[in-house]
């Protein structure tokens, strides 16, 4: 059927009117259209004007009109036109478009390419009331990587097969669900939650943060190396904690005044890139009438490796540390730190 919405339908539609204008029998009938048919049907509609192919003529697209005379029951040929039927739209009896057309109506148009792919083109956009489905599953893509959607606007669910989907919650909150469970969710309060292991693709292989951009803190109850799993609250009385600091003056000696207040224990004592181990005793800090404390340590002396003697007496209150040999001392000029730790 020829619906007429574009300027070729309408000149076609006057043409066939103008032949049959003087006709008795078309007065009165209102919305006539034009039908082209390959043949008359058995019963007409008295409001369609059908043109038939004149198979005898030479020329082509050269039909012959006729109406349906309704009270008669009978067709009543009404003259005869050639026309260009090149850009019309011909359909079958199952209303199917064939060939490349295109269909307007105002600013919307629809277009059917040989391949059979629609085109739908709208200043203010497409609107459907039904579900859009692919012709195959899992076959067809919405976009291409030459051609993207801008935004995707969505107020339910993105499924993924029968099992999985994103969906958002009455708090504006992203969730990630699996068996209809949440197992992920991004909220609107700056933080992220998760029901699920988070494991990484490949052992050993990533981390959390690097070196220039770090997590600030890690909340956790345990921490394990796959055998062993150490409480936080364990590690927690294990932590170094800072004694003493100072730094050496130019008889490479250094004085802790506050050592009265130190525990015994084991401590670590670092300056540059040297450390060793020391413990000091339960008499150590409490008693100035002990013999010093003496432990191999490396020294610097000017500015080379060298192993020397970490050396830690007590007078009073204040502990006086020095690192030294036997005829030299380690440069000035370092800053050192004393750290208790409860390791062992």
């Amino acid at each position: 059927m020829l619906n007429f919405g574009n300027k070729e339908f309408r000149n076609l539609q006057e043409q066939v009117l103008k032949n049959a204008q003087d006709i008795e029998t078309l007065k009165g009938r209102e919305n006539l259209q034009v039908v082209i048919v390959e043949e008359l049907p058995e019963v007409g509609n008295p409001n369609y004007i059908y043109l038939v192919p004149n198979n005898e003529e030479e020329e082509s697209n050269v039909y012959d009109e006729y109406i349906w005379l309704a009270d008669a029951e009978e067709y009543e040929k009404i003259g005869g036109l050639s026309i260009d039927t090149a850009n019309f739209v011909t359909v079958d009896s199952a209303q199917t478009i064939s060939g490349v057309k295109t269909f307007s109506s105002g600013i919307k148009t629809a277009s059917v390419s040989s391949t059979g792919a629609l085109s739908l083109h709208s200043e203010s956009g497409i609107e459907t009331k039904g579900n859009i489905a692919p012709q195959e599953n899992n076959a067809n893509d919405i976009g291409s990587s030459s051609k993207t959607y801008k935004n995707y606007y969505v107020g339910g669910k993105v499924i993924f097969g029968d099992k999985l989907y994103i969906a958002k919650d009455t708090s504006d909150r992203i969730g990630i669900y699996y068996n209809n469970v949440e197992k992920i969710k991004f909220g609107n309060e700056n933080s992220s939650y998760c029901a699920v292991n988070w494991v990484p693709d490949n052992g050993d292989t990533y981390n959390l943060g690097r070196a220039a951009i770090r997590w600030n803190y890690t909340y956790t109850n345990y921490i394990s190396d796959g055998t062993i799993n150490l409480a936080i609250s364990d590690i927690s009385s294990k932590i170094t904690l800072s004694a003493a600091t100072g730094t050496f003056d130019s008889n490479g000696e250094s004085t802790v005044l506050d050592g009265a207040s130190m525990s015994e224990g084991l401590y670590i004592f670092t300056y540059g890139n040297c450390e060793c181990f020391v413990r000091l005793t339960a008499t150590m800090v409490q008693s100035s009438d002990v013999t010093p404390i003496r432990v191999s340590c490396p020294m610097i002396v000017s500015g080379s490796p060298s192993l020397g003697w970490l050396h830690i007496a007590k007078s009073g209150d204040n502990l006086t540390i020095s690192v030294k040999d036997s005829s030299d001392h380690v440069d000035s000029g370092f800053a050192w730190t004393l750290t208790k730790t409860n390791l062992l």
